[in-house]
């Protein structure tokens, strides 16, 4: 069926009852349209993006991301997923996203199904996500320490300074070219360093294009151990607006002029003396979702987010009765329930005989600001919860695997101090095989960024246990060099054991519990090598035992079982240590003699010496139900590198030769000879 006939109706039976948010998007040219949202996408974004396309539903900071998504599932023609945040109602959420290209004929669409997840105890989102607010951000953001140092500035930072990170970054903050008042801003951020966060203040800067221009300033102390290490300074351009608000105080003449200048960076509501609506521009339109006939005559208690209280409101209400202007933060809610703040200025006019005739309320969006200061309080919230909490391991070092950090966990596990662990060597805490392991890995891990790695940890009662450990790789900005490594590590034991279990299956016979032929395959690369070090010979022994198949005919398959098993006890009783036994399968079995001498005399002097301890072994025999057993064998022997150089050829000369045995006398052993066989 094509999607083109796609109803609406068919999608909500696909999809209509998912949690998870799901839409069908049509591709146009470079753009996607909406196509189909089932019920929760469109209680998340409404039924009128239906028809639009995502550059008119998002902000740009934020569709070019999610565009370069679509374009690659498309491009690839294969399902690409992604992960995001978003702020809801006033709580960081993680979501991860599943795109689906679909290709029919001529037309293109991509299905996507978008579900939150979430934060787990894996250490590495709270680094990612706070690098994701730093750099990715549409506003201006900067990091000054607690000396007054600037540590870090993202990039739209940099470019309305015209600054070089490189070239300011540990300058001291108030000596940069485009600070002003410095004294002003020195007060804000020493309230700042007390630890109290400080919103919404004027200041201006010297922009790079040399005007001087107006900035709305947010400071956020950043805390460890309580102690304020650093300020998280968040600028919002507000020149435009203030510019406007000044030719509005001249003249209220000017109105309709004023509304159309500042209705493409500002929302607009104009009230009558009751504060009842009379007109909003359409970007008020747009941002809150409500219709312009919803609005008109009606208060705004339709926008009340019920945030704030009545007496806020009253406190408003009586400034600007008395002919004030009124500036501060506000949030209103838009038609679905989702938040908007806003840096609101309400103005009063006047008619001629000087009473209050209208009110202008401007409303300068600062929700992502807003969004971003509650993240950062979540995350560093949340980080105390998982590392004091987690029954995961957490560890951060340095680039020299010099510990800075333990978690509760860490310390009980392995028993020590967290004062003891500060400032050493994370290797002190592994075995030394595991400190080899992990100093190769130090190597290269710049490059990496984030890996595996399985460990082995050594506590301070020598008690050793396994685990997996994820790190991740972050810049050290504090230091303005090297590398952090945040590392969370899970105990494996029970997992290692099943592996060691599977592997021994794996590489044994199941009956006997001697080695079976991949095993043999898998060490014989290693047997000969060490053989070739030392200028040594080997044997490859094939033994078969004589009349097996009488056993299993008379006594049944569980004594020809225990026979089996006593049969390759007795060949393991007659070899050396560093000598390998393998069955074959059946009554066939395998002996590489290793260490062997290359003097073809004394080597078969070698060789007849362990037949003959395996031929008195055998003769000894053993008792099963009752019945006692003394089989004899037939050997074949080739010899390396005389009679082949891989395994098979000389399994098969010794097969060739156990062959000959086999079909002369039995109980006894032969030497691959090609020119007898």
């Amino acid at each position: 069926m094509s999607l083109q006939n796609f109803s609406k109706n068919q999608f909500d039976l696909l999809f209509g009852n998912s949690k998870d948010f799901v839409y069908l998007m049509e591709k146009t040219g470079g753009e996607y349209r909406y196509i189909h949202l089932n019920k929760s996408a469109m209680d998340l974004l409404s039924d009128q993006v239906i028809g639009k396309t995502i550059t008119e539903v998002m902000k740009a900071c934020d569709y070019k991301s999610i565009i370069s998504n679509y374009d690659k599932a498309v491009k690839e023609a294969e399902q690409v997923s992604y992960q995001d945040y978003n702020y809801v109602l006033s709580e960081v959420k993680k979501y991860e996203t599943t795109l689906i290209p679909i290709f029919d004929g001529d037309c293109t669409y991509v299905l996507g199904l978008t579900k939150e997840i979430a934060f787990d105890r894996d250490l590495e989102d709270k680094y990612l996500f706070m690098r994701s607010i730093f750099f990715n951000t549409c506003l201006s953001t900067v990091l000054v320490s607690n000396e007054g140092k600037l540590l870090e500035a993202n990039p739209q930072f940099l470019e309305d300074f015209a600054l070089n990170i490189e070239e300011v970054r540990l300058s001291d903050f108030f000596g940069l070219p485009f600070i002003g008042n410095a004294d002003q801003l020195k007060d804000y951020l020493d309230e700042a360093y007390r630890g109290n966060g400080v919103t919404s203040k004027l200041l201006t800067f010297t922009h790079r294009d040399g005007n001087v221009r107006s900035f709305t300033a947010t400071f956020s102390p950043l805390l460890q151990d309580n102690i304020v290490v650093a300020v998280f300074i968040i600028l919002q351009d507000v020149t435009q607006l203030i510019e406007q608000e000044k030719k509005l105080r001249t003249t209220s003449l000017g109105l309709s002029n004023f509304q159309h200048a500042i209705n493409s960076v500002a929302e607009i509501i104009i009230m009558n003396e009751n504060c009842e609506v009379l007109d909003v521009n359409d970007r008020f339109v747009q941002q809150m979702g409500f219709t312009r006939e919803e609005l008109i005559g009606n208060s705004l208690e339709m926008i009340d987010s019920r945030t704030h209280s009545k007496e806020f409101f009253d406190n408003i209400y009586a400034l600007v009765q008395k002919g004030e202007v009124w500036r501060g933060e506000i949030c209103n809610r838009k038609k679905y329930g989702a938040p908007y703040w806003a840096d609101t200025t309400i103005i009063p006019f006047f008619d001629e005989e000087g009473n209050i005739k209208q009110y202008i309320n401007v409303y300068y969006d600062i929700s992502e600001k807003k969004r971003m200061l509650t993240e950062l309080q979540n995350i560093e919230h949340m980080f105390k919860l998982i590392t004091e909490n987690t029954n995961d391991m957490i560890v951060v070092t340095n680039e020299d695997g010099i510990i800075l950090y333990v978690s509760n966990a860490y310390t009980s596990k392995l028993g020590h101090e967290r004062k003891d662990l500060l400032g050493q060597f994370y290797t002190n805490v592994l075995t030394p095989e595991s400190r080899e392991n992990w100093n190769d890995e130090l190597i290269g891990m710049p490059e990496r960024k984030n890996s595996k790695i399985d460990l082995i940890h050594q506590s301070k009662n020598g008690e050793q246990f396994w685990t997996e450990c994820n790190y991740t790789v972050v810049q050290d900005y504090i230091r303005n060099r090297g590398i952090q490594i945040i590392m969370v590590a899970r105990e494996i034991n029970e997992r290692k054991e099943k592996e060691n279990q599977l592997s021994f299956l794996a590489f044994h016979d199941s009956l006997t519990q001697l080695p079976n032929r991949r095993y043999l395959n898998k060490e014989f690369p290693r047997i000969v090598e060490i053989s070739d070090i030392s200028s040594e010979s080997l044997a490859v022994l094939y033994v078969d035992g004589d009349n097996f198949k009488k056993v299993n005919d008379q006594y049944g398959h569980d004594v020809g079982d225990e026979f089996i098993i006593q049969f390759g006890n007795a060949l393991m009783r007659s070899v050396r240590a560093n000598d390998l036994v393998v069955r074959m399968g059946g009554d066939e079995f395998a002996i590489v003699l290793t260490g062997l001498l290359r003097d073809k005399t004394k080597r078969k002097h070698q060789v007849e010496q362990i037949i003959e301890r395996i031929n008195e072994n055998l003769q000894q025999g053993w008792l099963i139900s009752k019945q006692t057993f003394a089989p004899t064998a037939s050997i074949g022997v080739a010899f390396y590198p005389d009679h082949g150089v891989s395994l098979d050829k000389l399994l098969s000369s010794s097969d060739k030769a156990l062959y000959n045995v086999k079909s002369t006398s039995k109980n006894n052993y032969t030497i691959y000879n090609p020119e007898l066989l």
